[in-house]
């Protein structure tokens, strides 16, 4: 696959994934935040507008006739910040979710990392391609 097709559908597949939770966390706030918290973790409705948002960006990039690197580079940024803000989450914070809440933090900031992983790669890939088409 080469390095566009690899960052589109992972910019899609990102899209997607981000804006089924914000869905999620807006539709059923208590119930959600109830699973991933005993001691009355709030709402989560900032959250999920946040993750809808997001997703709209997300998808916008991925369909634009050109890839704008530096577009592509704050969505890598951004899924990088979300990890790191899952790890301090886990790290000072954890005493305040479930077990399934900890799991589930840790599953999504997995996923989320392999996103910025494979966004990096297509754009890595892509831009090696492009640029040794203007040279050639």
């Amino acid at each position: 696959m080469n390095g566009r097709k690899l960052l589109n559908y992972t910019l899609r597949i990102n899209a997607a994934f981000s804006f089924l939770p914000g869905l999620g966390f807006i539709l059923f706030d208590q119930n959600i935040a109830d699973i991933l918290s005993s001691k009355g973790l709030g709402t989560l409705t900032p959250t999920g507008i946040s993750l809808i948002i997001f997703s709209v960006f997300v998808f916008f990039v991925s369909m634009m006739k050109n890839v704008n690197k530096y577009l592509v580079g704050t969505i890598i940024t951004m899924d990088i910040l979300w990890v790191i803000g899952s790890l301090f989450l886990i790290v000072f914070s954890g005493s305040i979710f479930t077990t399934v809440g900890l799991g589930l933090i840790s599953i999504i900031a997995i996923i989320i990392a392999l996103f910025a992983f494979l966004q990096i790669s297509g754009l890595r890939n892509h831009q090696k391609t492009y640029t040794s088409k203007s040279s050639g």
